[in-house]
This record gives structure tokens, C-alpha cells and sequence, in this order.
């Protein structure tokens, strides 16, 4: 049987070891945590909704997609029901601008599929629950998830084998398996170490292994608070955004974020970014923020990962040495590329790992199992980890067509 390592135990980590032992693969999931979902993943709420641009591109294409998997995989999981609810979201047209970008996105028809509704104020607010000061744009299909309940639905196959408390320090290729070396060796088997397959899918901390050495991937902090329903609050149905979002009442808690900070690498929490959450709470449903206990609430710091074009990176990796040695053709055969087999990446997601990462598990699953694509040819060629590398090589038109017929 063909065996797997997954190296991180988030949503990326989790959705690609899912799709592996789909296809009768086994995996080993190594997580350096005493769980999963706890760093990038590890919030008690997701918002599962796409965001659009109004023109079309491959990050819509991506989103879009990724979206439509998601859900499907989140319907399709036993028990979902316990974890996971399609409430809808609002997005506020709070400006001219935003007002012009919500009419644009309705009359797009790569957009129509997704049911968006206009909304005035009085619409909004009944659907909603409470009242807003706006209308917006209306999309029934979005929703939340609670990650960590995702996550180990995901590896409940008896395909996957999950190890926490364990930290993978390196990997090398040993004749035809790559080995993966950990902190604390003694808890796994030889055979749980070595393997055809392994997918790095530990996000910002990829960059520890050499071989991913020129992904450009940088964290982003963000915090998320959360606070106690009230009766008042109790009201909210749906996902409320602006620049921010509130959810709807979850076992007695509703979620406000999220704040946005590259460069920070404070892991403590911030009185300034609550405040700063608080603040966007109050401008979404000010009747809301007046009746909210403040001594209930509460914060977590994450990071996302994001890439230099926001798009996640997502497929095989190239040998950066042979590639440097000895530059292809910017017409070359991606076949003669120096790829190295059987080592894949999924990471990058930034703050749509929720609706992206099940996508791009499923394409490395493909990739390493039988060479199928579940994305276009042309997507997959944007999500490649190596596509910086080629870039920075001067091999752009490469990069762009790893998967050309």
C-alpha cells in the first residue's frame, strides 16, 4: 500500500490526508500540538463565505470552487449537522464604493450560481434578525464551521493515523521513500516515518524545510475575539461583515473579527485589537454593543499565511538546486522539469484556508495519486509552490503553464 506523511494537522493538513486515504492511501499525520486545528485553524468559529473581486481571476475562480467544495464536503461528512450550519451572511454596502462592487458582483454570471440578493435596509434587517443601519449583499449559501470539530472529522478514516505532540525537524529523500525526521523520534515506528508521499501543510513554518526554501509566504496576525449571547444578541441569524464580521449565537458565544496586522509577531493578545473589533461590532449593530457583557469577552491570536499574490500554494515541489544549476527554456516541457517526486505542498491560504485548503488537498491527492486534476490545468499552474522560484528565474510563461496539454 502507498503510504503518506502530512505534516501539520490544520485544515490543510487535515483535508489533504482526508483525500489521500480516499484513494486507499495510508497516512500518518504529524501534529506538534496536543491537538489539532490549534494555531491558524484553531478559532472556535469559521466563516465559510467567498470573497469576490469584480474582476474575473483566478483568485475568483479559486474562490469560487473552493467554496462549492467545501460545503459539498461539509454535506457530505457523517454528523456535519453538530458542527457546521448554513446560516447565510450579509456584506454591508456601508459606502458608494462598496454599493457599486455589490451591483457588479449580481450581474456577473460566473457569480450567479451563488443566489446573490440586493438587499435595502429593511431587507437586510429582517433577515438579519437585527436592525442595520444599511442593505448589502445577501448570499444564503455562506455559513460557519467549527474547525477543530471539521478537522477531526476529516481524519477519522482508519487510513489515517494521527500523532500530536511530535515535531517534524527535517526531510530527506533515502533511495525511493522520503524520511522525516522528528523531535522526539521514539514515538513513531520507522515505518511511520518514511513514506512515498509527504505534504507540508505546516503554513508559515514551511520555510523550516529546504526544500521550500523560496516560497514566498509571510504571517499575518490577526485576533478574533469572542463574547457572550444576550437576549438581544440571541436576535442576530446570519453572519454580519463590514470590514469586520459577527456571527450568529453558537453555543451561547458570538465571534467579532477580525483584526488584520502584518509584520506583528506578538502572540499576546491586545486590548488595542479588541477594542478595535469592538468598535466594528458597534458600527454593525450598535443595539448589540450596548447590551454585551465586556467582562465575558475573550481573544485569540493567530496568523495567517500569506503569499506574495494571495494565492495559496498548493501542488509538487521543484528541485530549487537543479533548477538554479541549470536553468529550462522558458518553453520547456514541464515533464523535464527537476521536480521532486512525491513531495507536495499546501499552505498559504491566508484567511480563506477554510474554503481553500479542502480544494487543494484534493488536487495534491490527485497529483500524487492517478495525475488527476480537480482544478483547471491553468489554476493548478497558479497554485504551484515552485511558481515563485520560476518567476524570480525569469520563466514566468513556465510558471504559468506547469499543466498545459
Amino acid at each position: 500500500m502507498t503510504r503518506a506523511i502530512v505534516i501539520g494537522g490544520g485544515i490543510a493538513g487535515c483535508s489533504t490526508a482526508f483525500a489521500l486515504a480516499k484513494r486507499g492511501i495510508a497516512v500518518t499525520l504529524i501534529e506538534r500540538h496536543e491537538k489539532q486545528a490549534q494555531e491558524a485553524s484553531g478559532s472556535p468559529l469559521a466563516m465559510l463565505y467567498p470573497k469576490i473581486n469584480i474582476k474575473p481571476s483566478p483568485a475568483n475562480i479559486l474562490a469560487l470552487q473552493g467554496f462549492s467544495f467545501t460545503f459539498d464536503l461539509l454535506k457530505k461528512l457523517p454528523n456535519s449537522g453538530n458542527y457546521f450550519n448554513t446560516c447565510g451572511q450579509i456584506q454591508l454596502a456601508f459606502n458608494a464604493r462598496e454599493q457599486a462592487k455589490q451591483a457588479a458582483l449580481v450581474n456577473q454570471s460566473e457569480t450567479q450560481y451563488l443566489k446573490f440578493q440586493l438587499l435595502n435596509t429593511d431587507e437586510a434587517s429582517a433577515i438579519a434578525g437585527v436592525p442595520l443601519k444599511t442593505g448589502g449583499l445577501y448570499l444564503p449559501q455562506a455559513g460557519w464551521v467549527k474547525p477543530q470539530s471539521l478537522c477531526e472529522a476529516l481524519c477519522s478514516s482508519p487510513l489515517i493515523s494521527v500523532v500530536t505532540s511530535t515535531e517534524a525537524l527535517s526531510i530527506e529523500k533515502q533511495d525511493e521513500v522520503w524520511r522525516v525526521s522528528v523531535a522526539n523520534q521514539q514515538r513513531l515506528n520507522v515505518d511511520k516515518c518514511e513514506a512515498e508521499i509527504v505534504v507540508i501543510c505546516n503554513a508559515k513554518d514551511i520555510k523550516q524545510f529546504h526544500q521550500c526554501a523560496s516560497a514566498a509566504i509571510t504571517p499575518v496576525r490577526g485576533q478574533l475575539n469572542w463574547f457572550k449571547s444576550t437576549a438581544e444578541s440571541e436576535k442576530i441569524k446570519t453572519i454580519i461583515c463590514s470590514d469586520h464580521h459577527v456571527s450568529p449565537a453558537v453555543d451561547g458565544w458570538h465571534c467579532v473579527g477580525t483584526s488584520y496586522a502584518p509584520n506583528d509577531l506578538r502572540a499576546e493578545t491586545s486590548p488595542a485589537d479588541t477594542q478595535q473589533n469592538l468598535n466594528a461590532l458597534h458600527k454593525v449593530a450598535p443595539d448589540i454593543y450596548k447590551h454585551i457583557d465586556l467582562e465575558s469577552v475573550q481573544a485569540r491570536v493567530g496568523w495567517r499565511s500569506q503569499t506574495l499574490d494571495y494565492m495559496p500554494l498548493a501542488g509538487q515541489l521543484l528541485d530549487e538546486e537543479k533548477l538554479r544549476k541549470n536553468p529550462p527554456r522558458y518553453n520547456a516541457n514541464s515533464a523535464s522539469l527537476p521536480w521532486l517526486s512525491g513531495l507536495y505542498v499546501n499552505a498559504g491560504h491566508g484567511s480563506k484556508g477554510m474554503i481553500t485548503a479542502p480544494l487543494s488537498g484534493e488536487l495534491i491527492a490527485g497529483l500524487a495519486a492517478d495525475s488527476h486534476l480537480v482544478t483547471s490545468p491553468q489554476l493548478a499552474s497558479k497554485l504551484n509552490p515552485s511558481r515563485f522560484l520560476l518567476r524570480e528565474l525569469g520563466l514566468k510563461q513556465l510558471a504559468n503553464s506547469l499543466f498545459a496539454a
